[in-house]
């Protein structure tokens, strides 16, 4: 990030305050749908899928929202650094997991392609394939997130 002026830095330093926010809000709102009508909803994989998109989203969020604020203070070249290693730190964790979000989207994507094109039915796909996509998720997702903390992969390069 060398090159580029004060105000560039300050630019790409507060828009993430802003979308950080609006995201949070969309994911939020989805939560909502889905929780407010649970019994119904959350029957079927669809519902359970976008949830598991919903949550991560939402928390991933929250730390992209917070900018460079976890960065620690002093840090060179960085507009806005207030932070210390350990919330540095915590923020490539927490960001880490929007790994999560592609991989939901491909299980919505794999739960279309059986439903649709392979006229399986709901309940067929929940007994036989669904825990195969949340574990997929939660394997790549929490275990590249997991695996970056004695690597310390998340600490300022």
């Amino acid at each position: 990030m060398g090159h580029l002026t004060l105000a560039q830095k300050k630019a790409l330093a507060i828009i993430p305050h802003v979308t950080g926010p609006l995201s949070l809000i969309g994911s939020c709102s989805i939560l909502y749908d889905i929780l407010s009508d649970r019994k119904k909803k959350l029957k079927r994989p669809y519902y359970r899928i976008l949830l598991g998109i919903s949550i991560t989203d939402a928390i991933v969020s929250v730390w992209l929202g917070l900018s460079t604020w976890p960065i620690p203070r002093g840090t060179e070249g960085v507009y806005g650094a207030i932070g210390t290693t350990a919330s540095c730190t915590a923020q490539g964790f927490f960001v880490q997991l929007s790994v999560f979000g592609p991989i939901y989207n491909l299980n919505l994507s794999i739960y279309y392609l059986l439903l649709v094109k392979y006229q399986l039915t709901e309940e067929y796909i929940a007994k036989r394939y669904e825990r195969y996509m949340h574990a997929v998720a939660l394997l790549f997702g929490l275990g590249s997130a997991i695996l970056g903390l004695p690597l310390t992969l998340y600490n300022n390069a």
